[in-house]
């Protein structure tokens, strides 16, 4: 597993996700984790960008020890929301 940070520079306003890091295999997995995980009811274009090739990422390294509860590919370590 690898750790990503994912980011956008498309949509900018308040209430959007900025960056994110996150656990992934591949860039392109990481390219389709959303930072909110689904857990809220955001759209995805309101709050991030309408399609994973819009997303930017820069490899950080290799998840070092076992996986655990909260390590997991798609598992979002911490992500970045510009409040209005």
């Amino acid at each position: 597993m690898k750790l990503f940070k994912i980011y956008q520079i498309i949509n900018n306003g308040y209430d959007t996700f900025d960056s994110a890091v996150v656990v992934a295999n591949s860039a392109e997995e990481a390219q389709k984790i959303h930072p909110c995980d689904g857990s809220d009811d955001f759209l995805l274009y309101d709050n991030w960008v309408s399609r994973p090739d819009l997303v930017k990422y820069i490899y950080l390294g290799e998840v070092v020890g076992e996986p655990d509860d909260d390590i997991y590919p798609g598992a979002i370590i911490c992500a970045s929301f510009n409040a209005g």
